[in-house]
């Protein structure tokens, strides 16, 4: 694998923690603040509010997009790789889908950091 193609796999990798970070700050900044301001206007929905909430809602899509892309190119490697036994195929193949993010991260540092590097 190329060492490109390595760094392009560890940035999509830890992208959707950083995704989950921005998510728990931008609510706990902007989106809290909102919502106090909603109970101040009796109900009335103001047009800020309105604007965090499509901003909270696209970081969330981002964050669900890129985690479901990286799940599938590792699922469609795991398969290829003719190194792997079926055993190992279903294993990794388990623990992608239900472990989440979790399991991507520890993917890249068990199967794709070992790999022998093409210049």
């Amino acid at each position: 694998m190329k060492s490109s193609t390595k760094f392009w796999l560890s940035i999509f990798t830890f992208l959707p923690i950083v995704f989950l970070v921005l998510l728990f700050i931008f609510f706990f900044t902007v989106f809290f603040e909102n919502i106090m301001e909603l109970e101040h206007n009796h109900g009335e929905i103001p047009i800020a509010f309105l604007q965090s909430l499509t901003w909270f809602i696209l970081l969330i899509v981002f964050m669900a997009i890129i985690s479901l892309g990286i799940k599938i190119y590792y699922i469609v490697h795991t398969n290829n790789n003719p190194e792997n036994d079926t055993n190992k195929k279903v294993m990794w193949t388990l623990i992608l889908i239900f472990t989440g993010i979790i399991g991507s991260i520890i993917y890249y540092f068990v199967e794709i950091i070992p790999l022998k590097t093409i210049k």
